[in-house]
């Protein structure tokens, strides 16, 4: 048995390309997020099915078995209304079987409705999820349950650990006994994992619409970092009790910091991944735009939440789409030279676009490993997950045999 075959010609090669895996297991529906563990070894997903699974996407299941030659391709057609890549792009894409990677870890417990978003602590022990209004705790290894928390009036849409290292230590800041949940109901809160207390720690109540996206600062600062449907990505400096709010001035549907934390990239209703430095002194705010760079033309992201991820070297940004490709954009973040102090809307860097899902490719997650910037996972409306490799690296799935 051997791994899919890499496509025709070059490219660098840490730029993810091929499909080399698919997650299976999820019941009928889309799978409406992805996301990899703090090591980078695992993936973790959250489905229409009421579950959240951990998957190893470099290994495939040993049960796996490959399905007889004469199976055609009669699943590659399109689902309902949706538009598929290979429409909207007016290219075929390639229709080769691809093999199920390893799941590790189902957890049904506790999720009443799908499951919308996840995370895992910096350590990898604990899985954080949630179930529309409703945040659950779960051991990663065990699957058993270990607090819950509610309290929200809208759906959640985002749940992060704040602070933490894989060691355990927070370097001083939130710790990672703090988690983060954002709503649709416009408000961030903040739970206390070490108290069985159900009230939050702390709602923040700024945004005017509904929160999509919540992280922490990089390297253990003490900042909490949100994005909203109002336009504004918010900076909450826990020590300073400061709050920095950078007007985009377009709906904000999901963000993700460089590996450094100096620099974001927004995806935003409009169509446009703005890319900027976020570190740029308070006093010359009114400049931030003239450093914003934006991706665009590849990808389409008008109607749905479309989230976009840095690459663990930070030389790609990915996106989904709601077309149905993955588009893998390259980026220089050194922001202040030349035309990137441009805010015109000419030509975006030329990108590579991955063809497979059928429906909306709403969640992207890459590798944070950095010696494996080329591993990305998509999810998809269309019920599937794809793990995605360079030419290079098309055989780094292993096989038990």
């Amino acid at each position: 048995m051997t791994a899919p075959s890499p496509p025709d010609g070059g490219g660098p090669s840490d730029l993810p390309s091929v499909p080399v895996a698919q997650l299976r297991g999820h019941g009928d529906g889309p799978i409406h997020i992805v996301r990899f563990t703090a090591d980078g070894k695992y993936c973790l997903t959250g489905g229409n099915d009421r579950t959240a699974r951990l998957w190893n996407p470099t290994r495939i299941d040993p049960a796996y078995r490959p399905p007889p030659p004469s199976s055609n391709a009669s699943a590659d057609n399109t689902h309902g209304a949706f538009v598929s890549s290979q429409e909207y792009y007016g290219r075929p894409k390639t229709s080769e079987h691809l093999p199920s990677a390893l799941p590790m870890q189902t957890y049904a417990d506790g999720h009443l409705h799908p499951v919308h978003c996840v995370a895992a602590n910096a350590s990898s022990t604990v899985l954080l999820s949630a179930s529309d209004k409703t945040i659950l705790a779960t051991d990663l290894v065990t699957a058993q349950a270990k607090q819950k928390w509610w309290g929200h009036a809208g759906r959640i849409e985002c749940v992060a650990c704040i602070g933490g290292n894989a060691d355990g230590s927070n370097n001083g800041g939130a710790g990672e006994e703090v988690y983060a949940s954002a709503s649709y109901d416009a408000t961030v809160r903040l739970w206390d994992a070490r108290s069985r207390s159900k009230e939050p720690l702390m709602i923040l109540e700024d945004a005017k619409d509904a929160v999509t996206c919540v992280a922490s600062g990089q390297g253990g600062e003490a900042q909490i970092i949100t994005s909203s449907v109002d336009g504004r990505l918010r900076t909450y400096d826990l020590r300073m009790a400061q709050l920095l709010a950078e007007d985009i001035g377009h709906p904000i549907t999901s963000f993700s910091l460089a590996s450094d934390g100096a620099s974001v990239a927004a995806s935003c209703l409009d169509g446009i991944i703005r890319l900027w430095d976020r570190h740029s002194p308070v006093a010359q705010m009114h400049r931030r735009k003239r450093v914003f760079r934006k991706l665009h033309s590849s990808h389409k992201s008008e109607n749905y939440k479309v989230e976009c991820a840095f690459a663990s070297d930070d030389r790609y940004v990915l996106s989904g789409s709601e077309c149905g490709a993955v588009v893998v954009y390259p980026v220089d973040l050194d922001l202040d030279r030349g035309s990137r102090n441009d805010t015109s809307t000419a030509s975006a860097p030329e990108a590579t676009i991955l063809r497979r899902h059928k429906g909306p490719t709403c969640s992207v997650a890459a590798c944070p490993q950095k010696a494996r910037p080329w591993l990305v996972v998509s999810a998809s409306y269309d019920g599937s997950a794809v793990v995605w490799a360079s030419a290079e690296q098309h055989d780094c799935i292993a096989y038990d045999r």
